[in-house]
């Protein structure tokens, strides 16, 4: 996905880059410095070119002699792209992974062990713990933390304002708000959402799910992983779900939070459960948005069903991997070292508009995404199954929250379903 946002802290940001200091991991004695080093990269670092420039200009004092190979990836086919490079003995020396695809190449040894470059790479004691579980494997740090995304209701404040609303502060007046906007604006256009919620957004559902104490798996009593989304927990959160999607919302049930921003640019919701990095979209019009809507915009974390307290939000993000195969791991870590340093990551919060991979940065959070902050700091994270890729790759559960949204199943059968599904994709 394309990060974008608003410069701001600059100050605060110059002053940071100009302070901080670095020292590079040592190379091998008379190890000759490498031609090359390729690093596979999604197209988010455009968002922030200062961090690439910087890193660069770094790493370059330690390898004079080695260049950096940027080559822009997609995420509809990195994976299978790495998978070819793997069979070849072809791999890239650095790749960009989701945090949820790192768990299925540590398993299987494809990645190198990073976990002695730990303790040299800036603010390591502090990396988002959501992060560091997602690139480590029994104990192991096999990819680092890049940048974390989380995601908060932004909101039109003039349409709030209209119905004597203010952000909600749990489920309950999540629900009585959105009736009230619809009630409002809903009569006019029957395809008006008080809060966008697609059928097939599972980032979403399942954030009530953990909300409710429930989980997409868990292990059983023989150590395997399971399905556990028709517990009654899970239950409840699936409930909560299909209460938003279908009372307050009229989203596509089949439909995804693909170029959400596109709908509340065009004014045709309320409210939308977005990243951080989708404010300054919706007012683009370059990208489907509004520029009137710059000054009506805020956000707030996606209230718990528990008053005063927040829904789990999933961290979202990217962590930075060595092959096992590379010819240059310790000249890859030294890149991935620089790239993340406090200097780099200025530039990625600054410039780009995403969180750190840290909290000792969060203070460079402009205001407007301070709603996103909070909401990081009360998370889930997909199971730490070394299969899980397979369930996203199977869309189980964008099906079966699409078959609840529309009606085609109940909840409980639908539920039933996904976890048979799961089990399976799951199984070792």
């Amino acid at each position: 996905m394309k990060l974008r946002g608003k410069k701001a802290a600059l100050a605060v940001a110059s002053a940071l880059i100009a302070s901080v200091g670095l020292t590079g991991v040592t190379p091998a004695a008379n190890a000759a410095d490498p031609e090359s080093i390729t690093v596979w990269m999604m197209g988010d670092y455009e968002s922030w070119p200062g961090a690439i420039t910087m890193a660069n200009k770094e790493f370059k004092k330690i390898y004079p002699n080695t260049t950096v190979k940027i080559e822009q990836q997609t995420w509809a086919d990195h994976l299978t792209k790495f998978d070819a490079t793997l069979a070849a003995n072809n791999v890239p020396d650095v790749i960009e992974f989701g945090n949820t695809e790192v768990t299925k190449y540590a398993a299987a040894g494809a990645l190198a062990d990073l976990t002695s470059y730990k303790a040299g790479m800036d603010n390591s004691k502090t990396w988002l713990k959501g992060l560091t579980d997602a690139g480590s494997y029994n104990g192991k740090l096999y990819a680092v933390p890049y940048y974390a995304g989380s995601r908060a209701v932004i909101y039109r404040t003039d349409m709030y304002k209209a119905v004597g609303a203010k952000a909600p502060k749990s489920y309950a007046e999540l629900i009585a708000t959105g009736k009230k906007l619809q009630a409002k604006y809903g009569a006019k256009d029957k395809n008006f959402s008080a809060i966008h919620m697609p059928g097939k957004y599972w980032y979403a559902a399942m954030s009530f799910v953990y909300d409710a104490k429930g989980s997409i798996a868990k292990k059983n009593s023989a150590g395997a992983w399971a399905g556990n989304l028709s517990s009654p927990a899970s239950i409840t959160g699936l409930k909560r779900f299909k209460e938003v999607a279908t009372t307050i919302s009229k989203s596509n049930a089949s439909g995804t939070e693909s170029e959400q921003w596109k709908v509340m640019g065009s004014s045709k919701a309320a409210s939308s459960y977005s990243n951080g990095w989708e404010l300054g979209l919706i007012s683009n019009p370059s990208s489907g948005g509004d520029t009137k809507l710059a000054s009506k915009l805020g956000a707030y974390p996606m209230p718990s069903f528990t008053a005063g307290k927040y829904a789990p939000a999933f961290l979202g993000g990217s962590n930075l991997a060595v092959p096992a195969k590379s010819n240059s791991i310790a000249v890859a870590a030294e890149w991935i070292k620089q790239y993340v340093s406090s200097k780099s990551m200025t530039y990625i919060v600054t410039e780009g508009g995403a969180l750190p991979n840290n909290t000792s940065l969060l203070y460079l959070v402009p205001p407007t995404n301070k709603a996103f902050a909070e909401a990081a700091e009360s998370t889930w994270f997909v199971p730490a199954a070394k299969n899980w890729v397979n369930v996203e790759k199977a869309q189980v559960l964008q099906t079966m929250l699409s078959n609840i949204a529309s009606g085609k199943k109940s909840v409980v059968a639908a539920a039933k379903e996904a976890d048979a599904q799961i089990t399976k994709l799951l199984k070792e």
